[in-house]
């Protein structure tokens, strides 16, 4: 088992998070000096630190799990998700200079931003102390704020900024009021040593007293998961965004946020987890107070997402209330509250990022050409963009779970744990989503493929888009057999539950 180490040493654990920051100032004062110029070599410096980071992290795969500075673990958990947050920014940067919707001009900043975002998923995934949960999730958050405002002149952007920061604040607060209750609860904001505590209460067959504090973090991890009721940001948001923002939100952002509440869950209520100790006799009290919550959590979660995606014709703003719905799937995973059910979420969660990265990308790639957000702009462009247009249709299909796409074997998994779970209702609804999904997902295919455009437009050469499109829908396709994903989860699980 890994323990703590001394200040010195602990220097080596923390390269990548003092790559991604010398990056990023980097990237600022080269801005400040050069100005709105050569945003290529900018963008390329981005994406070299990030490729250094990235470097540095896979090193760290096959370390023991330590604790450094007393806050921060390093372990195959937070290791396999910072390489998921680094690897999302390099492709929404690299979506980002391709964007042709934009003005060229704030590029560097809108960049900076999202390496300061992922140096917030940084701490935010691997730490299991509260204070430093908040300051990641706040990092996180505020630089996701500017995002959402840095097109200001926009009257939809600057909409959605205000919104985001409004619903955000509240969320903040009632997470940090969550955790103020733990710790007078606890004496500690450690949640490691919290777990003490939670011993305490199990052996009195009191654990529904962390239900209340269990329920306010949630309300702060549901803002960012945006889960049903806490979702209402996320489709003026999406809209009022760049397609590449938009993707980092719906992939980056909620992918951090989920590892987060899995550490936390995973920290707090290890013992009911595990399945072993005395912790096993009061876990049905537990579960009487906070896995019903949960289960009902992601059915509406579902239930709304896909059926408020019906009515939709922004393409940005379907791919939100898919998020959401995607959100609810994800839900399901954590409800079942033990080792297979992390893993599934895991699983889910790789597989989401292929499939969303790349529908956003699609409809970035889409927006160039027609300067349209909406399905209607997509007519005929399939015929037209092969690459694109197939990618899409690869996308839609992984998005609403059929075969031979990951999409399937992902949510066939999700269903069969579920199932095996006793949450007999929940995976039925989820399949009864997913045929609902199939309406508004194919919308999007049928444009391309089946209705004749109303006019004649030039084709915008964008070949590094098309390839990245290619890239991700092989990823799309080649993961239905998912075994290499659930080898990774179930090492990082195990590092959650056991060290």
């Amino acid at each position: 088992m890994g323990g703590s180490i001394s200040y010195f040493d602990s220097l080596q654990y923390i390269f990548p998070e003092l790559a991604l920051t010398l990056g990023l100032c980097l990237l600022l004062v080269w801005e400040m000096v050069l100005g709105p110029k050569k945003n290529g070599e900018k963008a390329s410096l981005a994406l070299g630190f990030l490729g250094v980071t990235a470097w540095l992290l896979a090193q760290r795969l096959s370390w023991s799990p330590q604790t450094v500075f007393g806050m921060l673990r390093v372990d195959a958990f937070a290791t396999i998700f910072k390489l998921f947050i680094t690897a999302t920014t390099a492709v929404v940067i690299w979506m980002d200079t391709q964007d042709r919707s934009h003005n060229q001009e704030g590029k560097a900043e809108t960049w900076f931003l999202l390496l300061t975002a992922a140096l917030g998923g940084f701490v935010l995934v691997g730490t299991r102390h509260l204070l430093m949960l908040y300051l990641g999730l706040e990092t996180l958050g505020i630089a996701s704020y500017a995002l959402a405002g840095i097109h200001k002149r926009d009257r939809f952007g600057a909409e959605a900024a205000v919104k985001y920061v409004v619903y955000g604040a509240l969320a903040s607060g009632v997470m940090l009021f969550g955790i103020s209750l733990l710790y007078g609860m606890t004496g500690t904001l450690d949640a490691g040593q919290m777990v003490r505590t939670v011993l305490e209460l199990s052996g009195q067959g009191q654990m529904a007293a962390l239900a209340l504090p269990t329920i306010l973090l949630l309300v702060g991890f549901g803002f960012k998961l945006s889960i049903f009721p806490f979702q209402w940001w996320a489709p003026d948001v999406y809209q009022g965004v760049s397609a590449p923002v938009a993707a980092f939100l719906a992939v980056g952002s909620k992918g951090v946020a989920l590892a987060a509440f899995l550490r936390v869950l995973a920290t707090l209520y290890a013992g009911i987890l595990i399945g072993e100790g005395s912790t096993v006799q009061s876990a049905q009290g537990f579960a009487a107070s906070l896995i019903p919550l949960l289960g009902i959590l992601s059915g509406a979660t579902m239930v709304f997402g896909n059926l408020a995606a019906l009515r939709q014709t922004n393409l940005k703003r379907l791919l939100a209330y898919s998020s959401i719905g995607h959100a609810g799937y994800m839900l399901l995973g954590l409800t079942l509250m033990g080792r297979l059910g992390f893993e599934v979420t895991i699983v889910y969660v790789f597989v989401y990022w292929f499939m969303t990265l790349g529908a956003f990308a699609g409809v970035l790639y889409f927006v160039n050409q027609s300067g349209s957000e909406e399905i209607s702009g997509l007519k005929g462009l399939g015929f037209k963009h092969p690459v694109a247009g197939v990618s899409m249709v690869v996308f839609m299909a992984a998005l609403t779970g059929l075969p031979p796409t990951a999409g399937f074997s992902a949510k066939w998994y999700l269903m069969a744990a579920a199932w095996d779970g006793g949450l007999w209702f929940l995976t039925l609804l989820l399949a009864l989503m997913s045929v609902v999904s199939l309406f508004y997902y194919f919308r999007i295919a049928k444009a391309l493929y089946l209705e004749k455009p109303e006019t004649e437009r030039a084709v915008v050469s964008t070949p590094s888009l098309s390839a990245l499109l290619f890239l991700l829908a092989v990823g799309s396709i080649a993961f239905i057999n998912f075994e290499p994903l659930a080898a990774v989860a179930r090492e990082s699980v195990l590092h959650l539950l056991y060290w």
